[in-house]
């Protein structure tokens, strides 16, 4: 296989990274714990691959050769560290060859606040995380925080220097979780844009600001997403309503990440809730015409029914609007979700719908899409949905 140029991994044609598990690997620790806490005489340095033994896994990821990628919006790596200086080996496909502003963007947090915000424009960098000082049991996180369209990250290594024997473990999963489906909203395109006009740029999508990483952090849930700015369920989005069947969401659905033969194990992944968010871009092909809405309501119900076969203990909650004119397809998908409940007898799926942005008021992020504020917004309405269904 071959490289784009040296160092950089393509997204398609992945070569043997291996790096192995360096000295002082960790396996088998309690999660939550940094494991052997005995002192040393004097500080060391211990580094590890980011394997599952070594640190939790949030989201879509996949392993190879003791390298984790993190291709999804929000996809992250998260362990608990004692010591007193942390460096993380970070990597990218071939995207960090893009212009500045297009590059891979992600962040490091330290019990859960930013310390560091920025891009891969480096085939290989190592990085220190910024500390104020030695920290006991402090939990470190990497999140991507642009989406999958637009380049993975990938982390190679973690090294402590400390006193401890074993001073890296995986941090505990949450009582509970939720998946997100969706396109460019969930995935916060142009998030943090001045406003309609303003290009798109990975460094002004951050997904610690959409509504899908709000909603986990109000319910306190572990999280994942498969989410692709512009992905619909029978056409992408489209300029001149001609249909788009590049851009379809069903078909990748199974899969970590569209561009790897990576699947998704939904069994060792179950869910409370899956949100599915889809149907923006299909209206740029369906409009108002009644065989294209329909043709939209058949494609829906059949992706319904397939999230149900791969999560058939969750609550699904189907929505669609927030984005102009969307609200004039919702019928087409809330009698989609009707048929499909009554046809089935599945009385754990339900559809709502997102109020529209108010553009006068709200503003807007990028090609008109949600701000932080609608974000926010948006969040809270969902949580309010699910906490009702749920009964809580």
């Amino acid at each position: 296989m071959s490289r784009a140029r040296e160092g950089i991994v393509t997204r398609r044609q992945f070569v043997g990274l291996g790096t192995g598990v360096l000295a002082g690997a960790l396996v088998g620790c309690a999660a939550g714990e940094t494991g052997d806490t005995t002192s040393n005489d004097t500080p060391q340095e211990v580094t590890v691959t980011p394997t599952h033994e070594n640190v939790r896994l949030i989201g879509r990821t996949f392993e190879q050769d003791g390298i984790t990628w993190l291709p999804q919006s929000g996809s992250a790596v998260e362990f608990a560290a004692t010591g007193s200086r942390i460096l993380v080996e970070l990597a990218g496909d071939e995207n960090v060859s893009s212009a500045p502003d297009m590059r891979p963007r992600f962040a490091i947090l330290v019990d859960g606040e930013v310390v560091l915000d920025d891009t891969l424009g480096k085939e290989l960098r190592t990085i220190e995380v910024p500390l104020d000082g030695p920290v006991e049991g402090a939990v470190i996180e990497v999140m991507h925080l642009s989406e999958a369209n637009q380049g993975w990250i990938d982390v190679r290594s973690i090294t402590v220097e400390s006193d401890v024997a074993a001073p890296i473990a995986p941090t505990t999963q949450k009582a509970s979780s939720i998946a997100f489906i969706g396109d460019s909203i969930t995935c916060a395109y142009g998030v943090e844009a001045s406003g309609n006009d303003d290009p798109f740029k990975t460094t002004q999508e951050n997904f610690m600001k959409s509504y899908a990483y709000l909603v986990a952090q109000d319910l306190d849930a572990d999280y994942e997403t498969a989410c692709y700015s512009g992905y619909g369920i029978v056409s992408g989005w489209t300029p001149d309503g001609s249909r788009n069947e590049s851009m379809l969401l069903p078909p990748v659905y199974d899969l970590v990440v569209e561009g790897h033969d990576a699947a998704w194990d939904f069994a060792a992944h179950p869910r409370d809730v899956v949100v599915i968010n889809l149907g923006t871009n299909d209206f740029t092909y369906t409009g108002t015409d009644e065989a294209r809405t329909e043709e939209f309501a058949q494609g829906y119900e059949a992706f319904l029914a397939h999230v149900r076969e791969v999560n058939p203990e969750s609550l699904i909650v189907c929505t669609l609007g927030s984005m102009m004119g969307c609200d004039a397809l919702y019928p087409t998908l809330e009698k989609a979700v009707a048929d499909y409940a009554e046809r089935t007898g599945d009385a754990r799926v339900m559809s709502y719908l997102s109020e529209p942005i108010d553009y006068a008021k709200e503003g807007c992020g990028t090609s008109g899409h949600p701000n932080e504020g609608s974000q926010r917004r948006i969040a809270d309405a969902l949580v309010g949905v699910i906490r009702r269904e749920l009964g809580e």
